[in-house]
């Protein structure tokens, strides 16, 4: 069996667990896609899970179910949310093997999927090429400026304490001066960010409870988005005539 067919059998038995909490970070996307689209764009979310996204953007009308596509190496993720919106553009599939139509979309999420990638720099050279001309990226992905996470995984790794983190198949450690990096090397360029999750979400649930969304709306304020450890970043992809 391959490395990817034994991570699809790992996602496979993570997404039988139905999450219905919508994540901080999808939290403070959806009013800036609220506010952004329209019913002509199209939109993708490449490593789309359950579908959280899609549902509010399909539910909300934002945009019409046939102008939404979802991938996800997960059938079991797929066949989830195809439940929900049956008309939306879904399948199943490895963003290393991403055959999409060329300068199709004009949004394209990547929400804590980066992280995943065995090698996301050849990835990141697709997303920019089914982008339209000034496309937009959503990125999110754990930031281990974060200092606090940080120990956390370093100790839960130490320490043998698996249940502290949720390890997957290919989990990597980035920064966003990594993340930046890596999309400007894709032909992005970074147009703002806001932070997201400032105190720790595990091993005690009990902190991320006391961020409220009026104390991560004041830590953005001050600019700390970037020690925030899920900073959603929106790149625009790099025009042509530039």
């Amino acid at each position: 069996m391959t490395n990817e067919s034994k991570a699809a059998l790992w996602y496979d038995d993570y997404y039988r667990r139905i999450a219905t909490d919508i994540c901080p970070w999808n939290e403070f996307l959806l009013p800036e896609l609220a506010g952004t689209l329209k019913p002509e764009h199209k939109l993708v979310e490449l490593g789309c899970g359950q579908g959280h996204v899609l549902q509010y953007i399909a539910e909300t009308k934002l945009l019409p179910q046939e102008n939404i596509y979802g991938i996800d190496q997960s059938q079991v993720a797929i066949d989830f949310v195809r439940a929900h919106i049956p008309k939306a553009n879904l399948s199943v599939g490895d963003l290393h093997q991403l055959n999409l139509p060329a300068e199709n979309f004009d949004f394209c999420l990547l929400m804590e999927t980066i992280e995943h990638l065995t090698d996301p720099l050849p990835v990141l050279g697709k997303i920019n090429s089914i982008l339209k001309e000034d496309g937009v990226l959503y990125l999110s992905f754990p930031n281990y400026l974060h200092l606090p996470w940080l120990i956390v995984r370093i100790l839960a790794e130490k320490l043998d304490k698996p249940n502290w983190i949720k390890l997957q198949p290919v989990d990597k450690i980035y920064t966003i001066f990594t993340i930046k990096k890596f999309l400007r090397t894709a032909g992005f360029e970074l147009e703002k960010s806001v932070g997201t999750t400032y105190c720790l979400p595990m091993p005690w649930p009990w902190l991320r409870r006391l961020e409220r969304p009026p104390l991560t709306r004041a830590l953005n304020a001050l600019g700390l988005w970037w020690i925030s450890f899920h900073p959603i970043m929106k790149f625009r992809k790099v025009s042509k005539r530039n």
